[in-house]
């Protein structure tokens, strides 16, 4: 049988999505041997490399808004809004294998070099240091230091690293795209008057475009643009795209529904699949 390989694509909380399509190749008895990951998919690849899914899992189909608010510390506003050391503790509750070669697959982690713009590829050492790295959305999360490097998100420079996974030695690659149809014009700001307590939750709750929504419109366009000349370059054997609508990066405690798309798009191509992998 062919190895297979799975690009898994960034978006924030679409990325729950990457979960249904996890657990329908799991169902169907499908191996995975290599992995590429970039910001949430190195997330959800982590944690299924981990053998920790099912727990992560269970996280998301509990959390409320609420609990995700919690995990956003402020930052110093010239380096990005939030610090993210809040969302690292979560993380290494979440995934018990704290090393690359602890893992149960060969796990890569894609982010992106702030100095010189360069895709850093990330498989070695602590993985939760590599995906606090590839999830550092610009303007959002403080960069991630490493060395002399300050690393960013993997998906300013490649937001669905098919080419990553073939070169780890895929034969066939799924590839997951979470930018694609991103309805925007679906969103529903809340009234003015519905102001909290809690400043970040007004933030993330806006009544007209604020700073995060216009990172988050500019990061889904980009990515947008990006996948699509990427898809022309290097195609994966296997492209799925969610229908996740207007689902916004921050909108984990909606996973439930995600985690259904992912599923459903990926079970329509499992027979494909069985006859590529010559299964």
């Amino acid at each position: 049988m062919k190895k297979l390989g799975l690009a898994l694509g960034g978006g924030g909380a679409r990325g729950c999505a990457h979960i249904g399509i996890l657990k329908s190749l799991t169902l169907a008895g499908i191996r995975i041997d290599y992995i590429a990951g970039t910001s949430i998919g190195s997330v959800v690849g982590g944690a299924f490399a981990s053998g920790d899914i099912e727990r992560f899992e269970k996280y998301l189909l509990e959390v409320k808004w609420t609990d995700v608010v919690r995990h956003f510390d402020l930052g110093v506003p010239h380096l990005g809004l939030f610090k993210g050391n809040k969302l690292v503790k979560l993380l290494e509750q979440l995934i018990t294998r704290k090393k690359f070669n602890q893992l149960n697959l060969s796990l890569l982690v894609v982010a992106t070099n702030l100095d010189t713009g360069e895709e850093v590829r990330i498989g070695r050492g602590k993985v939760i240091d590599a995906i606090r790295a590839s999830i550092a959305i610009p303007g959002i999360f403080t960069p991630f230091k490493k060395g002399k490097q300050y690393l960013i998100d993997g998906g300013v420079v490649n937001p669905m690293p098919v080419d990553a996974v073939r070169e780890m030695g895929a034969e066939i690659v799924i590839g997951v795209d979470l930018s694609y149809e991103f309805t925007k014009e679906k969103l529903r700001y809340r009234k003015r008057k519905q102001l909290s307590k809690n400043p970040i939750v007004d933030w993330l709750t806006p009544d007209r475009p604020n700073i995060i929504d216009v990172i988050e419109s500019s990061v889904f366009i980009m990515q947008r643009q990006i996948t699509e000349k990427n898809i022309a370059l290097n195609s994966p054997d296997i492209l799925i795209r969610p229908a996740l609508g207007s689902a916004r990066i921050f909108d984990f405690h909606k996973a439930r529904g995600m985690i259904e798309k992912g599923f459903e798009v990926m079970e329509k191509e499992i027979t494909r699949l069985k006859r590529l992998l010559n299964q």
